[in-house]
């Protein structure tokens, strides 16, 4: 509560914000959203699968190029928009890095509105095969990167490849310009903001102030 009320009086300009971030903390919200994003994972494959009949083939496919693009996506959304501007995500990620533990997640029906909006929208109106494919691996990615976030701050595995994994996680804790990866560590090597001797270097002087700075 105190992380909370430091960051809302630092960075909400609007109430609106408040109001967001506010709905993104709580367990309610937390835990929901681990039942509406598998449930609507299932409901997509089987539209695609048994009301639209799309290929298999092609819905393998459709769901394989999702899960590449949800690696790329988680990248680009924590580096860009979780560590950059003044938003309402930036404001609840700033806050999830003063409290690690603290149960807070985008809100729930955003989520599922949004998805819903692209059921409605190339699925039941325009009848577009391999969207809902793609869009649910999407989702399934999205679900998996909750279950790892929440395994890195709750648990600690002995398994050596998730222990590099999750290292690689709380690394970024403490120099939060480097290791956007959690459920890869592949695009932080791509794009060489992998943690290494001279990032923490540079980096050092940054912790104070840790979301507010980008490379």
């Amino acid at each position: 509560m105190a992380a909370y009320l430091k960051i809302k009086s630092q960075f909400f300009e609007h109430p609106s914000e408040s109001h967001l971030v506010n709905l993104a903390s709580g367990g309610f919200n937390y835990w929901m959203s681990f039942v509406t994003d598998p449930l609507t994972v299932l409901f997509f494959l089987f539209w695609e699968a048994f009301v639209l009949r799309t290929n298999p083939i092609g819905l393998v496919l459709s769901y394989g190029a999702g899960l590449l693009s949800w690696s790329l996506l988680e990248y680009t959304f924590h580096r860009w928009v979780y560590h950059k501007g003044r938003t309402p995500a930036h404001h609840g990620h700033t806050l999830h890095h003063e409290s690690p533990q603290m149960l807070i997640a985008m809100p729930w029906f955003i989520v599922t509105v949004f998805l819903a909006c692209v059921w409605y929208v190339f699925a039941y109106r325009l009848q577009l095969h391999f969207v809902l494919g793609f869009f649910a691996a999407l989702t399934t990615g999205f679900v998996f990167y909750g279950v790892f976030h929440h395994i890195h701050h709750h648990f600690n595995f002995q398994n050596p490849r998730y222990r590099r994994l999750r290292a690689h996680h709380i690394i970024h804790h403490q120099y939060p310009n480097v290791n956007f990866g959690v459920t890869s560590r592949l695009w932080d090597h791509v794009f060489g903001t992998r943690y290494s001797k001279e990032v923490k270097k540079r980096e050092r002087g940054n912790i104070a102030s840790p979301l507010m700075t980008d490379k």
